[in-house]
């Protein structure tokens, strides 16, 4: 289903699969900030004090599966919150102690199996439960509120994603090959959802639909795919192998400089 078609999702009710829909989309954006970095550019703390890359994965993982056990009615929902996720949950000094040489796989796993059980919990509700009115933040809210907030604190933090960026020396100066890549199932495999006219991509060949099945001669079908470092600097060129029905083709694309 696209991201980018807020309606209705089998195994949810309408109004719980449009919020959904928003999750996901703003999690596809989250993964796309930090594609293929590497262990040391996630510990990264420019001025020493502000929260890593690593820091701020661990802490959107926290903040969903906290609001998964208030959502569900927990008691004492802090209480209840496993080890794992404090560090994340309550970013500071433990953390940037805690959180430190993780690979990026650790925090994909950990935010894949928190949104698992986050759709369980959703998969097993109605609207009416999404817009129950309940006590919240010494006032009245709701469940919708609840999970807005969660995508909404993501969407915040993947902003400090962005700017963490800019200080890594090896995510400057990127080329553009003009196709948008995206994992085909579970976060595995590579497809190409779009080629954009005119570019690198589309005279090289390579085609809306196609399953990229290596890069460069490397076998990429079991890949997680936000672990792959897809760029590169202008005038780089790579090999696809694309799988199109029942052949396979090599497509060689040269990257250009960024507009701008």
């Amino acid at each position: 289903m696209s991201s980018t078609l807020f309606t209705d999702r089998p195994g949810f009710t309408p109004m719980i699969a449009r919020l959904v829909g928003m999750m996901t989309y703003t999690r596809e954006t989250t993964l796309e900030a930090v594609q293929g970095w590497t262990t040391e550019e996630l510990d990264l703390i420019p001025d020493g004090h502000a929260n890593s890359a690593g820091m701020l994965l661990a802490h959107m993982a926290a903040v969903e599966r906290i609001y998964q056990l208030i959502s569900d009615g927990h008691p004492d929902p802090d209480s209840a919150l496993e080890a794992q996720y404090l560090p994340g949950l309550n970013l500071g000094e433990q953390s940037r102690a805690e959180l430190r040489g993780r690979p990026l796989r650790h925090y994909l796993e950990q935010l894949a199996r928190v949104r698992a059980g986050t759709l369980e919990l959703l998969g097993s509700r109605d609207d009416a439960w999404l817009d129950e009115p309940l006590p919240f933040w010494g006032g009245t809210g709701n469940r919708h509120f609840m999970w807005f907030h969660v995508f909404e604190d993501e969407i915040n933090h993947r902003g400090q994603l962005r700017l963490l960026r800019r200080h890594q020396p090896g995510l400057q100066g990127l080329g553009l090959t003009g196709a948008w890549l995206e994992p085909l199932a579970d976060g595995r495999g590579v497809h190409c959802r779009m080629v954009f006219e005119g570019s690198p991509a589309t005279q090289a060949g390579l085609k809306t639909g196609d399953e990229i099945i290596a890069i460069n001669g490397v076998d990429v079908q079991g890949a997680y795919f936000h672990e792959l470092r897809l760029g590169a600097a202008p005038g780089v060129s790579s090999s696809f192998t694309v799988r199109r029905g029942d052949g396979t083709q090599d497509v060689t694309v040269t990257r250009v400089a960024r507009p701008g």
